[in-house]
């Protein structure tokens, strides 16, 4: 006795679709608890409010990244030994990014998927 698979297009296409879709809304959630975790150094607050961003260029390999983009950003980013203004954001500092890759948060960009995915 044979088994027999029909491909149903349609709906692998929507899967992906509302995949991407998820990843777009986890990029922006990401972004958004990042301004909120008061880690990034803030002084004229260009580098956390304009110049930090989702960036959808590589959607279509179904990678998005969150984008910090100023001059000075990688400096600061790599040299967590400045002396960081903390008036704003008290915990400011550089490697603002590592929480959500070797950190506390490292689960949440999972998490957030797997739960944007499920709604």
């Amino acid at each position: 006795m044979g088994m027999r698979f029909v491909e149903n297009r349609d709906a692998g296409r929507q899967i992906a679709k509302a995949a991407r879709e998820a990843l777009v809304q986890t990029a922006l959630e990401v972004r958004a608890d990042l301004q909120a975790s008061g880690t990034m150094p803030i002084e004229s607050g260009r580098l956390q409010n304009e110049a930090t961003y989702v960036c959808a260029a590589r959607l279509h390999e179904d990678v998005m990244a969150v984008v910090s983009d100023t001059v000075y950003a990688r400096r600061k980013f790599f040299h967590p030994e400045f002396n960081f203004n903390r008036t704003v954001n008290k915990r400011a500092g550089g490697r603002w990014f590592d929480a959500y890759t070797v950190g506390v948060k490292r689960g949440m960009v999972r998490d957030v998927f797997e739960k944007i995915i499920r709604n």
